[in-house]
C-alpha cells in the first residue's frame, strides 16, 4: 500500500473529494489491520468516559441480572393453625415453582447474557472511541500535511500564473504600443494628406504655367539628347553592321575560295590521273568489266561530285552510323566511293578498309591515305577468311545490283563476319515519291529495293535483330502546307481543317517522305 493516502492535483481544490479520499484511506487501513482493537479497553463502568447515566445503567444491569428470589421464607403468626397453613403454602409454593422457576431461570440467563453483551459492546465502543481519536489525530495530521502541500502548490501555481499574467501584460503592452505606433502613423498620414491637399490647392493656380515651362524645357533637352543619341546610334549601328557585313562577306568569300580550292584540287588530281593513264596508253574512261558505269563513258567520280553532294555533306549524313562499329578493328566499306565513311572511321579510331570498282574513286581514296582495294565486292569477300570481319558498311550500293548478285553479296557478308557485330546497308527510299522521282538521275541505278525486301533478305541469310532507320528528310518548306485555324472558329470549320491537315500529313508522308533508309542487322 502506498504511503501517500491520496493525491491533490493542481487543477482545482475540492474539499468533498479530499474528505472522501480520507474516508477511503481509513477504510483501507482498517481492512489492512493498521488500526487493531485496543487490548486494554476501558472499564464498562465508564465506556464513553463522558456519559455517567450509561455507566450507572451498566452497573445496575451487572448487579441485578439474577431475578430469582432466594430469600423467600414461608411462615405464619398463628400458633396452632400456622403449621397447617405453612405446610399448605409450601405445597402450593412447590407446585407454583415447578411452573414459574424455569421461566425465571431463563429470564435470568437472558439478563446475564444481555449484561455480558452490553459489557462487550461497551468495551467495543471504548475501542472505537480510541480508534476514532487516533483516526482523528491521523486525519488532522494528514489534513495539515495536505493543506501544506496544497498551500505550497497553490503558491507555485500563483507564481506561475503571476508570471503568465506578467507575460500577457507585456504582450498586451507591446500590442498597445504597436497599435499606438500604427495609429500615430495613420494620424501622420492623414495630417500629411491634409497638408498635401492644401499644397495641391495652392499649386493648382500655378500648374498651367508650370506645365508650360517644364514642357518647353523638357522639349529642348529631349531634342538635344535625341539628336545626340540618334547621331551616336547611327555611328554605332553603321560600324556594327559594317563589321558584321565585312565578317559575313569574308566568311562567304573564304567558303567560296575553299570550295573553289577543293574543286580545283579535285580537278587537278583528276587531270593528273587521266594524264597518267594516257601516258600509260590506257583510255581514261576504261572501267573494270563489273563496274556500274562500264561501257557508258561516264566518269563516275565527276558525276557523283556533281549530283550526290559535297564530301562534307555525305560525311554528316553517315556520321549517325559510326556508333554501330564502336570498338571494331576490321570494318569493310563496300562501294566506299570517295571514302567519306572511311575517314569517319579513321577519326573515331576504328580500323576500316574499303573496296570499290571505280579506279578513279580508288586512286582518290588512296591519295588521302585510306586503305582501299580496286575489286569486285563478291570476289574480294571470297578471298577473306570466314569470321574475319567485325563490321560491314554498304552505302548507296544495293540499288546498283542485280537481285542474284545482291543475295550472293549478303550471304558472303554473313559468312565473313564475326558473331555479335553489325551490318549497315543504306539505299534510296522508294516509299517517298520525291526520292523515287530522282532515282533515275543516276544512269547506273538498276532498281530501287523496298525496305521490307532488304530487311527480309538480311534475315534470310542469317542476320537477326534487323531494324529500319529512315534519314535525309525533305525540307519542310518544300512539303505541302497545313491550314492554320483562327482563334474564333465554329466546330464544323474546325473539323474540316483537322481532316484536311490529316490528309496533308498522309500526302506528305507519301510524296515527301525520307529520301533514304538503312537496314541494320546483327550476326
Amino acid at each position: 500500500m502506498s504511503d501517500t493516502p491520496f493525491e491533490i492535483k493542481d487543477d482545482e481544490i475540492n474539499v468533498e473529494e479530499i474528505m472522501e479520499k480520507i474516508r477511503e484511506n481509513i477504510r483501507r487501513r482498517k481492512e489492512a489491520g493498521v488500526y487493531p482493537p485496543d487490548p486494554n479497553p476501558a472499564p464498562p463502568q465508564d465506556p464513553t468516559g463522558s456519559n455517567s447515566e450509561i455507566a450507572r445503567d451498566l452497573a445496575y444491569i451487572s448487579g441485578n441480572w439474577d431475578i430469582q428470589n432466594r430469600s423467600y421464607f414461608i411462615s405464619s403468626h398463628r400458633p396452632v393453625a400456622g403449621k397447617v397453613l405453612v405446610k399448605g403454602r409450601e405445597l402450593v409454593h412447590g407446585e407454583v415453582r415447578r411452573y414459574v422457576d424455569p421461566v425465571i431461570w431463563k429470564q435470568a440467563e437472558f439478563n446475564r447474557a444481555t449484561g455480558r453483551v452490553l459489557e462487550e459492546v461497551a468495551r467495543e465502543v471504548s475501542g472505537i472511541e480510541s480508534l476514532r481519536e487516533q483516526i482523528r489525530e491521523d486525519t488532522t495530521r494528514q489534513i495539515q500535511t495536505t493543506i501544506g502541500e496544497v498551500r505550497s502548490r497553490l503558491k507555485e501555481r500563483l507564481r506561475e500564473q503571476k508570471h503568465e499574467i506578467l507575460g500577457e501584460i507585456s504582450e498586451t503592452e507591446e500590442q498597445i504600443r504597436d497599435e499606438v505606433t500604427e495609429l500615430a502613423a495613420q494620424v501622420k498620414a492623414e495630417i500629411a494628406e491634409e497638408v498635401r491637399e492644401q499644397i495641391r490647392a495652392e499649386l493648382t493656380e500655378f500648374v498651367p504655367q508650370l506645365k508650360a515651362e517644364i514642357a518647353r524645357e523638357v522639349e529642348e533637352r529631349l531634342r538635344a539628347e535625341v539628336t545626340a543619341a540618334v547621331t551616336q546610334a547611327k555611328a554605332e549601328i553603321s560600324e556594327e553592321v559594317g563589321a558584321q557585313v565585312r565578317a559575313e562577306v569574308a566568311k562567304q568569300v573564304q567558303s567560296a575560295l575553299l570550295a573553289m580550292d577543293t574543286d580545283i584540287e579535285n580537278r587537278a588530281w583528276l587531270a593528273k590521273v587521266l594524264e597518267g593513264r594516257v601516258l600509260r596508253g590506257a583510255p581514261g574512261e576504261a572501267e573494270l568489266p563489273d563496274s556500274p558505269s562500264a561501257g557508258t563513258g561516264l566518269n563516275y567520280f565527276v558525276f557523283e561530285d556533281h549530283f550526290r553532294g559535297s564530301r562534307e555533306d555525305i560525311k554528316e549524313r553517315q556520321r549517325a552510323f559510326v556508333r554501330y562499329f564502336e570498338g571494331c578493328s576490321n570494318v569493310l566499306d563496300i562501294g566506299c566511293g570517295r571514302g567519306e565513311f572511311l575517314e569517319l572511321m579513321r577519326d573515331a579510331g576504328i580500323g576500316a578498309r574499303g573496296v570499290d570498282l571505280d579506279e578513279t574513286m580508288v586512286e582518290f581514296c588512296r591519295s588521302r591515305g585510306l586503305a582501299v582495294e580496286l575489286n569486285d565486292a563478291v570476289s574480294y569477300l571470297e578471298q577473306l577468311e570466314d569470321e574475319s570481319l567485325d563490321g560491314v558498311f554498304i552505302d548507296q550500293v544495293v540499288e546498283h545490283l542485280e537481285p542474284a548478285y545482291l543475295v550472293r553479296l549478303l550471304e558472303l557478308c554473313y559468312r565473313k563476319m564475326k558473331f555479335g557485330y553489325h551490318i549497315v546497308a543504306e539505299t534510296v527510299n522508294p516509299l517517298s515519291f520525291v526520292s523515287f522521282a530522282n532515282f533515275y538521275i543516276d544512269m547506273t541505278h538498276v532498281r530501287p529495293v523496298h525496305p521490307e525486301t532488304l530487311k527480309f533478305l538480311l534475315g534470310a541469310v542469317g542476320f537477326r535483330e534487323a531494324e529500319t532507320r529512315f534519314s535525309s528528310p525533305v525540307p519542310a518548306e518544300i512539303t505541302l502546307q497545313k491550314l492554320i485555324p483562327t482563334e474564333v472558329i465554329d466546330d464544323e470549320r474546325k473539323a474540316f481543317i483537322e481532316s484536311y491537315n490529316r490528309n496533308i500529313d498522309s500526302l506528305n508522308g507519301l510524296l515527301y517522305g525520307a529520301q533514304d533508309y538503312a537496314i541494320i542487322g546483327k550476326k
